[in-house]
């Protein structure tokens, strides 16, 4: 029987022997795809877009009271949408990128943060949509913002970190140092 730390190892052994064939030193499994990439991206600047476009209409005294909640209404049916998007796509980066992130110890705090905020930005839109009354919207609702607003910076520095130092003449690299694989007589 194989113990959770000893699973964890062969996991993470795992994931660093699946590297591209070209290029021993990047790890394909890790990096999203392209159009992948693009759409990830397109949620998260609709959920921030939104969001901040309901604080702007939501504390501007420059409306009348239909017009700003007519603009919050609106604002808020995208940014639902584009929240049960943004739910598809956290599931299929825990399936695919987080989980092995987490076993290969890459970029590890800032992608454990990444996944707290998202499951604050969660619990907190759900309790708004469905757990709220009048003595408890105003606090729910300014920290669904508040961690929203704190979600941005976080994000852009997970994108940063996983970045670093894989730029070199124009090409992607990333250096993971790997062990050779035991002869098959070893086993």
């Amino acid at each position: 029987m194989i113990r959770p730390a000893a699973a964890r190892r062969l996991d993470a052994e795992r994931a660093r022997t699946f590297a591209d064939s070209n290029d021993a030193s990047v790890d394909p499994r890790m990096r999203l795809k392209p159009a992948a990439r693009r759409m990830l991206y397109a949620t998260i600047a609709l959920l921030v877009g939104t969001g901040a476009g309901w604080l702007a209409v939501h504390y501007a005294t420059a409306f009348d009271d239909l017009r700003r909640l007519a603009l919050e209404s609106l604002l808020l049916k995208f940014h639902g949408a584009a929240a049960f998007a943004m739910l598809i796509a956290v599931g299929a980066m825990w399936a695919h990128h987080a989980r092995r992130g987490l076993a290969i110890a890459r970029n590890r705090i800032s992608g454990i943060g990444v996944i707290a905020m998202l499951a604050l930005l969660i619990i907190t839109g759900y309790a708004l949509y469905y757990l709220v009354t009048d003595l408890t919207h105003t606090p729910i609702s300014m920290a669904h913002w508040l961690v929203g607003v704190a979600f941005v910076p976080l994000f852009i520095a997970h994108l940063m970190i996983g970045r670093r130092g894989r730029t070199v003449r124009g090409r992607h690299t990333r250096r993971i140092k790997r062990k050779a694989a035991p002869h098959s007589s070893a086993r």
